[in-house]
This record gives structure tokens, sequence and C-alpha cells, in this order.
């Protein structure tokens, strides 16, 4: 059964990001740095693999562990961790809905939105994305190839039986761009939740940097991740995925983001052509907005699935 408005209220729907891997993220490029002072390595270059390594680059498979569920995908070749989250039995789930982490996070942060998922009567997956958490993989594509990998794992999930009825999406940040992408690309995304995405790759970059760095420059950078990386750049864009799908669409963004200010959202808003709606949440920065009292996410993501399912 539905959960009740009061639960759905209720819900700590925070996200508390592990934050572990941009700390190592900050180490490489401090000695990235270095290389380029000794003429070891091009400043070009440590830009661009500040932008493109995964966390887990160069990592084999881990040991399986109790529960997990795991899909190959590729190319590139990856193998991807999954969680799933049921409702209480006997409840059988109404819906399948796919939870997406963070950049250089891992889906264990996302567990209080499965469980209020499962609350609603939904299976959620809980997806380690590619390079991340317990998932293999050397490159960050900010939604490239991990739409296609998405793509594949709905398929691997459909053929062991573990997909029930209409399927969604649901993601924070990085996780919310790679959301909107798979909808574009996959007419079986019935409905998304994007919560704080970037518009695009390019327009992101420049403000993540410390100083501010010339246009020329930081365009060579992103050229240059992509052939690192193996993708390109310009695809990159739930601006541009969220033209291709009839999805529902709903966006989320705190009006005090500074990490992706709330403008990334608006400009992804302005692009839809399917059905979509942008929520912005007065005082709610990058993370704070999704236990934001005003953001009421809980209860707008389960509204926003009952009618995007029910329409599907």
């Amino acid at each position: 059964m539905p959960p009740s408005d009061d639960n759905l209220a209720s819900s700590d729907m925070r996200l508390r990001p592990d934050r572990r891997a941009a700390i190592v993220l900050g180490a490489s490029i401090l000695r990235g740095l270095a290389k380029t002072a000794l003429g070891m390595q091009s400043l070009v270059d440590v830009g661009a693999w500040a932008i493109v390594r995964a966390p887990n680059a160069g990592r084999a498979e881990p040991a399986p562990t109790e529960g997990e569920v795991r899909t190959n995908v590729g190319p590139p070749d990856a193998s991807l961790s999954l969680a799933r989250i049921d409702p209480p039995a006997p409840a059988t789930p109404r819906a399948t809905v796919f939870v997406l982490h963070g950049i250089r996070d891992r889906k264990e942060s996302t567990r209080p939105w499965g469980a209020m998922l499962a609350r609603a009567g939904y299976r959620a997956i809980l997806v380690d994305l590619r390079g991340h958490g317990r998932s293999t993989g050397d490159a960050l594509t900010y939604g490239v190839v991990d739409a296609a990998d998405l793509s594949q794992t709905l398929d691997a999930l459909s053929q062991r039986g573990l997909v029930q009825g209409p399927v969604g999406v649901m993601g924070h940040s990085y996780g919310a761009a790679t959301a909107i992408q798979w909808a574009g690309r996959d007419s079986r995304v019935a409905g998304v939740v994007a919560v704080a995405p970037f518009a695009s790759l390019r327009e992101v970059v420049p403000g993540y940097t410390v100083v501010p760095l010339s246009p020329a420059f930081v365009t060579r950078v992103i050229d240059r991740a992509g052939v690192l990386g193996g993708f390109d750049p310009d695809e990159a864009s739930p601006s541009r995925a969220i033209a291709k799908t009839r999805a529902p669409v709903l966006l989320v963004h705190g009006r005090a983001d500074t990490r992706i200010p709330a403008w990334h959202s608006e400009r992804i808003h302005a692009a839809a052509r399917g059905p979509s709606e942008l929520v912005l949440v007065d005082g709610a920065g990058h993370d704070e907005v999704t236990g934001a009292t005003g953001a009421r996410l809980a209860e707008r993501a389960h509204a926003w699935f009952e009618r995007a399912f029910e329409a599907s």
C-alpha cells in the first residue's frame, strides 16, 4: 500500500555523500601540479585527468558481498554493483526505480531515497555508476557512457526477472544529469526525478575551478578529457538529452547552490519538449536541497512517479 502523506513528509531524504574519493582526487591534482612544475606533465593533462579519472581507475572487481547484484556492461568493459530494496513483504513492487548517486560518491549514500521508494511500493535499484563504489571502470564520462550502461543493466535485470512494472530513475548531481541522458536515449524510462543536475559538461567545468581560467584553456582541457575518457564532451549534455525524451522530468534545485547553480536546471527545463517541472528551493545548497523542508522531495518524487507510471 502506498505510504500516507504524513509518512512521506517525515521521510529523511537528506543525502550525505562520501567525500573520501574527492580528497584522493585533490591529492592527485597536487601531485600532477608538482609534475607540471618539473616539466613532466602538461597543465592541460592535469586538468583533463582531474575531470575524467574515476575513483576506481585500475581496480579489479571486488569479491561479491551478500545481496549484491552485478551486471557486466561496455564498451569499455566494466562491472556494475547494484543493491535492491523492495517494499515490505508481502507487497509486490508496482514499478522499478533506479537510484543514481553524485560524482565520486557511492550507492550507499542514496539509501534514504531507496527506502522512501520502497515504502511507496516500488522496487529501488541502487547503482554504483562505473568507476564508483564497488563498480569497476577507469573513466568518468558525465552520463555519456553511463546512460548506455544503464540500458544494458535494464536489459540484464529484465532477463533475470528483477524488473517489475514501469521504470523510473532518480538521481542527484552527476546522477541527475545521467538520469536525464538515459531517458533521452532509452524510451523505456517512464519518469525522471533529477536533483541538482548540470546542464552540460562544458557549462559546469568553469564553475569548478579554484581560480578563474581563460575560456580557451578550459575548452582545451575538456577536449583533452574527452580524448582520455573516450567520449564526446558535447554529448555530456542533459540540456540536449531532455529534448529527446517524452518521459516527464521533475527538476529540483536549491537557489543557494554554489557548486552547480540553479540556472543549470533552468536551462534544462527550458529545453524540454515533453512534460517538465522545475522546483527551486530557497536557501538550499547542493547537498542540502535533498533534505530541505521546502523541497518536499519524498512527497514530490512519489507523486511525480505515480503520474508518470499511470501515463506509461
